[in-house]
């Protein structure tokens, strides 16, 4: 190899590693937005279920490449900022100090970024990101509810069809803050990480 394709191949490879870089900072703090996202719920009861965690979910299943890592980038997200939440503005709901871990709550929130893993395989695109976010609402919101009334100590339904019922029509009110809250921040951080990418490949 002589000189010149020496210095051409190590600066690719420095450019490489520097766009690398930058894209993990990137994902970093988008993660760290989604926890302060969070907090919108403290503005009062008419923003319950208005949260980031499923579409942050979503976006870290798509862009992580290993998704172990993934999931755990997830689930330590949202362990973060049940910790906040439970023990400083919560506090009087917990006897004690709240470790914050619900395991199907966790468990929802790994399979949705299970489903951005999927997703990854295909372009972002808009349509694609809407239907994929309506989904992952949808799906949480069944599945939720039904561990609710099968396992809730708190909010006890009848085990039968009529119990059922009474649960996902007592959600119901809360499920548009779940959908638009997916859609809005799915494209925000979809769009906007997109956005910062090619921002760093067009000044680098």
């Amino acid at each position: 190899m002589n000189g010149q394709n020496y210095c051409f191949c190590f600066t690719f490879g420095n450019y490489i590693e520097n766009i690398m870089t930058k894209r993990t900072y990137i994902l970093l703090i988008f993660l760290v937005l989604a926890i302060a996202s969070r907090f919108i719920i403290l503005a009062g009861p008419a923003w319950a279920n208005f949260s980031p965690m499923g579409a942050m979910a979503l976006f870290a299943g798509y862009y992580v490449k290993d998704k172990k890592l993934a999931i755990l980038f997830s689930l330590l997200t949202l362990w973060i900022s049940n910790l906040l939440l439970n023990n400083i503005f919560y506090a009087t709901y917990f006897k004690g100090f709240s470790w914050g871990l619900s395991p199907s709550q966790f468990g929802l929130f790994a399979a949705i970024t299970l489903l951005g893993a999927w997703y990854s395989s295909k372009k972002v695109n808009t349509r694609q990101l809407i239907l994929i976010n309506a989904l992952s609402s949808v799906g949480f919101f069944i599945v939720s509810n039904l561990l609710v009334w099968a396992f809730s100590t708190e909010i006890v339904y009848t085990k039968d069809l009529v119990g059922l019922s009474a649960c996902y029509v007592n959600a119901l009110p809360f499920f548009p803050n779940t959908l638009y809250s997916q859609l809005i921040f799915g494209l925000l951080f979809f769009k906007g990480y997109e956005w910062a990418i090619n921002r760093l490949k067009a000044i680098a």
